[in-house]
């Protein structure tokens, strides 16, 4: 699914989109995409996470945390927003 691409790494989100049974990680994906392709316009980001899909996203964050040493600003701002996901009920 991804591409590497002259600016780093672009999804292809086409594969998914012709998918049938897409897992919760796949929806979730998707849900990105439509919310950052909206706010094109208006600059911010909403995003509605249903059910456990905010604490699903919390523990996808810490394990790319992991994955290879990251700058302390990019540290900084994923584990805010594990916060906030995990203050969300």
């Amino acid at each position: 699914m991804l591409r590497r691409g002259a600016d780093g790494f672009t999804v292809d989100f086409e594969s998914l989109e012709k998918k049938q049974g897409l897992s919760a990680d796949e929806l979730l994906l998707l849900k990105f995409r439509a919310a950052l392709e909206s706010a094109a316009a208006a600059g911010s980001y909403d995003l509605e996470l249903l059910g456990r899909e905010g604490l699903r996203l919390a523990g996808i964050l810490e394990r790319v945390e992991t994955l290879q040493p990251w700058s302390p600003d990019v540290l900084e701002m994923s584990r805010q927003l594990r916060a906030r996901l995990a203050a969300v009920k």
